[in-house]
């Protein structure tokens, strides 16, 4: 059975990234979960705004309830940290517990950084917790 998933995963990552390769316009990000979160992929999608800015659109499949994380975790936090300096709050994921999908559009003041996503207590914590389940550097093309 472990076998299966395992097909099924690499299955929907090449799926995903073929589709990616197909398809024009931003530059896109395959993501995969952490030991955390090891059944989570997605996508995460840069590109350059007005300003010098980056908008930064994360799109995750199967992703359990944050409550299942861990004790007191109620949101998933996405954070962009660039050069190694303070990581910075984008936003709390729109989750779908039904389909088990988390959403969010944000923005960055960067072109190049890392994009964290955290299992946290409160939607706009003043740092990221260590409960890290993706975590993906990108930059805008």
């Amino acid at each position: 059975m472990r076998r299966v998933k395992q097909w099924r995963k690499w299955l929907a990552l090449g799926l995903i990234t073929a589709c990616l390769w197909a398809c024009g316009g931003n530059t896109r990000y395959v993501l995969i979960g952490t030991a955390r979160a090891p059944s989570t992929s997605g996508v995460i999608e840069v590109d350059d705004i007005d300003g010098g800015s980056t908008l930064v659109t994360v799109h995750l499949e199967h992703l359990h309830p944050p409550n299942r994380m861990g004790d007191g975790f109620s949101h998933y936090v996405v954070w962009v940290e660039a050069g190694g300096g303070t990581p910075l709050w984008i936003g709390t994921l729109d989750y779908a517990s039904e389909a088990r999908t988390g959403d969010l559009t944000g923005t960055s003041p960067a072109t190049e950084f890392v994009v964290k996503i955290t299992a946290e207590q409160q939607p706009h914590p003043a740092a990221p917790g260590d409960f890290v389940i993706a975590s993906r550097n990108v930059s805008v093309d």
